[in-house]
């Protein structure tokens, strides 16, 4: 059945700033809508506080993730210490018109509702504020709450306003990473290209290489990597696709006569900036963790295009930017990361007619937790993320709920395990986990034995999905 999913709302609050019941408002850091009653903003978190309090006295050591009424699904999140974002949904039906009144009544169906699939979103939210503003807790200690209310409200307001949160889906709960699988001389020679940046400019500490809107290298470690690629994608990429001449009319070009094969982005997006020049637009500044003390550290992030290649580049915060220094970026880059590009086109281009799908009746999710590598043949373009809907999948609502409870239930079960659902339509839903790496299928074609299925999922792994394994 057809379901609208409203978010009515989303706030963030910390108990420990409110002492008595007269200040419970100082307490909230971000509630959406704003509009709301402060009585009823109160009163929302005051309850969840309770809900929350009350499940510890059954479990200490694991804080409630969700809480379920006929209407609402709310879903909770702990972050930081004595922080909780929590987002409340509801799910309505198609009106069903009521036979003793003249109006129609909604009819809620909140079971549709997933709660894996909003806890991964709220978890991939915060990573990203992390990753973008800062540290909660740290941002309150050096600054104040007011000053954290006013990040939160950028951040999250952006969030809210780009992504249509109903139209999440299955492939949302995974946040993987696209790679490119290239001929190994293409891919050592983009290594070398990248290894050979960071020699010639010391400034660039990491880089990290896109094609279209597939991965092809980064320095990065693999969660940094996953958040800085989805950032890419949400962010980036859509302004350049909407706008290919990101730059026209910006000082940039003024400044940078000679941008004739490659060019700069800027970022309007970005949250925190580093204002080194107004002339030159927007640098993002990105706190990403320390692999040996856990510390954050923070870099400014320069962003290069040619042909279709996106050069992401990670410069310490001591190194100052100047116009020499974008000058000497661009005549280095342009021709290198054009050809680079080129040669990766026709790798791709080589791969692409020798490989396909879309002839196969089985329609499949590979996702490795090794690497955080997803595979698929569902979804063609990552770029369409804010915009997921069922027709992009070629999947039916019930497969795809099918598909988060098996994915659910894996968490829970032994490091290698099956499971194979039949679906009202006679169409199987099938997953398998092994050694951290997971395979979901939809078979669109009747199959009346396990075995048969068994044997797809088997023919497609070692058939299809071999060279994934390059990455691991």
């Amino acid at each position: 059945m057809p379901t609208e999913v409203i978010v009515q709302n989303l706030y963030i609050f910390n108990s420990k700033l409110s002492k008595t019941e007269e200040d419970g408002a100082n307490k909230i850091l971000f509630y959406y809508p704003a509009y709301e009653d402060e009585n009823k903003k109160v009163l929302n978190v005051g309850h969840i506080e309770a809900v929350i309090y009350f499940t510890t006295n059954f479990n200490k050591n694991q804080s409630c993730e969700s809480l379920r009424t006929e209407k609402t699904l709310q879903v909770l999140y702990n972050p930081e210490p004595d922080f909780w974002i929590i987002i409340t949904l509801s799910a309505q039906c198609k009106t069903k018109q009521n036979l003793s009144a003249s109006s129609d009544e909604p009819v809620y169906c909140t079971y549709n509702l997933q709660e894996p699939i909003y806890l991964a979103i709220l978890k991939h939210w915060y990573h990203t504020f992390q990753m973008t503003v800062g540290n909660m807790t740290k941002l309150m200690i050096e600054n104040d709450a007011d000053h954290l209310r006013v990040m939160l409200n950028k951040f999250y307001n952006k969030y809210l306003q780009s992504t249509d949160v109903s139209s999440q889906t299955f492939m949302d709960m995974f946040q993987g990473i696209s790679f490119l699988p290239l001929e190994n001389v293409i891919h050592l020679y983009a290594q070398s290209f990248l290894n050979a940046i960071e020699n010639t400019f010391q400034q660039v500490d990491f880089s990290m290489l896109l094609y279209n809107d597939s991965l092809v290298w980064s320095g990065l470690n693999k969660r940094q990597t996953q958040l800085v690629y989805s950032y890419i994608l949400m962010w980036v990429l859509p302004e350049i696709i909407r706008d290919e001449n990101v730059v026209k009319g910006n000082s940039v070009q003024k400044l940078l006569p000679n941008q004739l094969v490659g060019r700069f982005i800027t970022n309007i997006w970005a949250i925190k900036t580093d204002s080194w020049s107004c002339d030159l637009g927007k640098v993002p500044v990105l706190w990403l963790r320390n692999n040996n003390d856990d510390t954050f550290k923070s870099y400014r992030l320069v962003i290069y295009k040619a042909h279709h290649s996106i050069l992401c580049m990670f410069i310490k915060m001591d190194n100052p930017l100047t116009a020499d220094l974008y000058n000497s970026l661009d005549q280095f880059l342009g021709t290198k990361l054009h050809l680079l590009s080129e040669k990766i086109k026709n790798s791709v281009e080589k791969s692409l007619s020798s490989k396909s799908y879309t002839d196969r009746p089985a329609k499949f999710v590979y996702f490795n937790a090794m690497n955080l590598a997803i595979k698929n043949s569902i979804k063609s373009s990552h770029t369409t993320s804010i915009t997921n809907k069922y027709s992009e999948f070629n999947l039916s609502p019930e497969a795809l709920r099918i598909l988060v409870d098996i994915s659910s239930q894996h968490s829970c079960l032994h490091p290698t395990s099956s499971t194979m659902i039949k679906t009202s339509n006679d169409n199987w839903v099938a997953g398998r986990l092994c050694n951290s790496r997971e395979i979901y299928i939809v078979l669109n074609q009747k199959l009346t034995k396990l075995c048969d299925v068994d044997l797809e999922i088997q023919n497609l792994c070692t058939q299809e999905l071999g060279t994934i394994f390059f990455y691991d």
